[in-house]
Formats: C-alpha cells, sequence, structure tokens
C-alpha cells in the first residue's frame, strides 16, 4: 500500500490563513467581502456543543424533580437535540444561500459591466 502524501500545509498554517481571512474580512469599510461564509463551519460547530450540552442538562436535570420527570426528559432530550440541530443546519444553510446568490449576482453584474460599451 503506498503511503499517503505529505499535506501541503499544516493544519497551524491553514488555521492562521482563515484566521487572516476572516480578519481582512472584519477589517474591510466597503463590505466587499462577507465574513459569514467563513465562519458558517464554526457557528455550526458552537451549535452542536451548544445543543449537546443544554440536552444533557435537560435530561440529567429532570431527575431532581421526580423519577417520572428523569425518564420523561431522558426520553425527549435526544429529540431536542435533533429537533434544535436540524432547526440550526436549516437556518445556516438558508443564510448561506442568500449569501451565495449575493455573491453570484454580484459576479453577473460585473460582467454585464464588462460587456457594455
Amino acid at each position: 500500500m503506498k503511503p499517503l502524501p505529505p499535506p501541503d500545509r499544516s493544519l497551524l498554517s491553514v488555521a492562521w490563513g482563515e484566521l487572516t481571512a476572516i480578519g481582512t474580512s472584519l477589517t474591510d469599510l466597503s463590505f466587499r467581502h462577507f465574513v459569514t461564509p467563513r465562519i458558517v463551519r464554526t457557528l455550526y460547530l458552537m451549535s452542536l456543543v451548544g445543543a449537546g450540552l443544554a440536552s444533557l442538562a435537560w435530561m440529567f436535570g429532570g431527575f431532581s424533580e421526580g423519577v417520572m420527570h428523569g425518564l420523561f426528559t431522558l426520553v425527549t432530550g435526544p429529540v431536542a437535540f435533533f429537533v434544535y440541530i436540524l432547526t440550526a443546519r436549516v437556518g445556516l444553510e438558508f443564510m448561506l444561500a442568500v449569501f451565495r446568490i449575493a455573491e453570484n449576482t454580484e459576479k453577473l453584474r460585473e460582467k454585464s459591466d464588462r460587456r457594455e460599451p
């Protein structure tokens, strides 16, 4: 079996490049570059962690109210986690779609400006 080729860039250099690009987008006072598409992965990861912690707190905190309430929260916790993550994912995908539409519209406008005499 062939060994895998070495990665082109280290994880640290990739992370530094992303941070630099985000910093550049944040300081763009003309608002020509969007920062949201660059941070959407981070927002989704934060949603996953938050939903996980909230559902665990919900599930195990229910037992302080009693056994029946605890069993109820033990069953509904994963359902609430799934519904929240689904809602967060759909919302973020919608937001990305709007930004991509804006970027593509800008590209089309630039192409039409170049064609006009």
